[in-house]
């Protein structure tokens, strides 16, 4: 059984070989030194295809051809953003199985968040401009170690307003609401804010 099958290769390639001589003899026949011209590397070789390609009418079809390529290039398109969106959903998907296998880590978290905190980082009520500065930093520090606490981004924005940063003050208190959406006391600092900036 093993022994035929290489048998079988070479015996079509053999055919195949046979069948592209028998088809080019016409053209070797018609080959000789005089009628042979310099340069028609490729008509010797290809002659079929060139004859082929005369045949099409490039001129004509010119248009019609680019706007083909046009379609196909659209479809590669649209087929690479359907290509995408499945990515994208995969990595959803991904993502909130290891956040659903970590559920109790987040519950965790949510507990030390209702506490209260005694930070270190929140401002002095009298304090110079270089003081502010540092304390603007230490709590940038607290919150990229704790970015879900929105006390921090509150503390953040009164020391803005302190500042006279109004608008670094409104996106600190923005940043705070969207963390906890129901606190009355954000929206009116938030509301304080954006009356300064109006006057």
């Amino acid at each position: 059984m093993f022994i035929l099958i290489p048998f079988i290769l070479i015996l079509a390639s053999v055919v195949g070989i046979s069948i592209i001589i028998f088809r080019k003899m016409p053209y070797l026949n018609k080959l000789t030194p005089e009628t042979h011209a310099e340069g028609d590397f490729l008509s010797d070789l290809f002659p079929e295809f060139l004859d082929g390609f005369k045949s099409l009418k490039l001129r004509e079809y010119g248009n019609l051809w680019f706007i083909e390529l046009e379609k196909f290039l659209r479809k590669l398109r649209v087929i690479s953003l359907k290509i995408d969106r499945v990515a994208e959903a995969w990595i959803k998907r991904i993502r909130k199985g290891n956040v659903s296998r970590t559920v109790s880590s987040v519950v965790e978290d949510k507990k030390e968040l209702e506490k209260p905190i005694i930070s270190k980082v929140q401002p002095v009520p009298e304090m110079t401009a270089e003081d502010l500065k540092k304390e603007e930093q230490k709590l940038i520090i607290e919150i990229a170690k704790n970015p879900k606490d929105f006390r921090l981004y509150e503390v953040l924005g009164d020391l803005y307003v302190k500042m006279n940063s109004l608008s670094d003050a409104k996106e600190s208190f923005e940043a705070a609401m969207e963390l906890n959406p129901n606190n009355k006391e954000l929206e009116k600092k938030h509301s304080k804010v954006l009356k300064k900036m109006v006057i």
